[in-house]
């Protein structure tokens, strides 16, 4: 009898067939053979079945790679992408939408330390449902793809870059270059704050020593870019289904989903997450990470600097009152702003090239 038709009589694939003939060829006196295969599909928990219908009514779009991710986060429930999205077709067929042929894929190319290179946007979207948009700011580091912090803003201006910025510089140190979009609001103007009209931006990491680089398109810092593109995929579903609407529980949810990208998800070509492409290049000594300044230095620089003119009896106008200062011959003034924090006046803002506190002449907590 040959292959074919032994495995036909027997009901199995050849390949099965000739594993049993292995297995009978090693002990041919003690062989008995048994069921083949087994229960390839066993039924999945009702807690994963419960959480997919509950969150597929909110999967605006449909996301296959967000619902493996959180059926392992939630309930250590492991699945591929493909074997979800199969299980979905066959059990919620009626909550499916349809789907839209995405873009191929690019090879993006990355620095050869961290530190190098950190790439800086934003994004105005419709995170949850509110009168105005809120803004979701992300800073990545470039060789390791790894996100270095993410938060949830009323507004996108220069204050709310600076607030985000610090608390990453005071964790990960200073970077040797940033890279954001050719935005007003990070070059020489923004229309939508006055107060940031004169490249605040740029002044402030300059002063500490940091280059900043402009993309000329967002195909070039295509890295942040699909960040973006994955948080909008994945948090508007999600914060929908955990009926978060504010930011400070969206801010402390967003830091669960960083955590889960920077230790699950694999770079399709060095095959690491971004945590172990962090922790091999400081193994490696491949770090161009840069010390940080005093935090006297960090609050003079990461600040808003106003010109203001004073009065002739040596006190300035500012945010609708009269503040006192010290007797100055000056006629203008520089203000260290903090909003609804403080500000300090000085005689002149500090020199780029020589960047250390000017004399104090007032100093007033808001």
């Amino acid at each position: 009898m040959d292959a074919t038709t032994a495995a036909e009589r027997l009901m199995i694939r050849q390949t099965r067939l000739y594993e049993l003939r292995h297995q009978w060829l090693l002990d041919k006196e003690g062989f008995r053979p048994g069921t083949s295969g087994g229960d390839h599909r066993p039924d999945w928990p009702d807690q994963a079945r419960q959480f997919l219908a509950e969150i597929l009514p909110h999967s605006q779009p449909l996301n296959f790679a967000l619902l493996a991710d959180e059926l392992e986060r939630r309930f250590g429930f492991k699945r591929s992408r493909a074997a979800v999205a199969a299980y979905v077709r066959q059990q919620f067929p009626k909550l499916l939408p349809a789907l839209k042929r995405g873009p191929k894929p690019r090879r993006r190319w990355q620095c050869a330390a961290i530190g190098e290179l950190r790439q800086h946007d934003s994004s105005p979207h419709q995170w949850w449902p509110a009168e105005h948009y809120p803004t979701l700011i992300l800073t990545l580091d470039d060789h390791s793809r790894k996100i270095l912090g993410g938060t949830f803003v009323p507004s996108d201006t220069t204050w709310s870059h600076f607030v985000h910025l610090r608390a990453l510089l005071e964790k990960y140190g200073l970077p040797a270059c940033l890279y954001t979009d050719g935005l007003s609001l990070f070059g020489h103007r923004t229309p939508a704050d006055r107060l940031d009209t004169h490249s605040q931006f740029q002044r402030a990491f300059t002063a500490m020593g940091v280059h900043h680089r402009v993309a000329p398109d967002a195909q070039a810092k295509g890295k942040i870019e699909r960040r973006f593109q994955i948080f909008q995929k994945r948090l508007v579903t999600l914060l929908a289904y955990e009926k978060i609407a504010d930011y400070s529980p969206a801010n402390h949810f967003l830091q669960t989903q960083i955590d889960w990208h920077n230790n699950k998800t694999r770079c399709r070509t060095t095959k690491l997450t971004p945590n172990q492409a962090w922790e091999k290049a400081h193994a490696d000594k491949r770090s161009r990470i840069l010390p940080l300044p005093p935090t006297s230095l960090l609050d003079l620089h990461l600040a808003l600097h106003i010109q203001r003119r004073l009065n002739s009896d040596n006190t300035l106008d500012f945010l609708g009152r009269t503040w006192p200062i010290t007797h100055t011959r000056r006629k203008t003034v520089t203000l260290i702003h903090h909003p609804n924090q403080c500000f300090w006046v000085v005689p002149h803002p500090p020199y780029p090239k020589n960047p250390v506190w000017p004399d104090v002449l007032a100093h007033h907590s808001l």
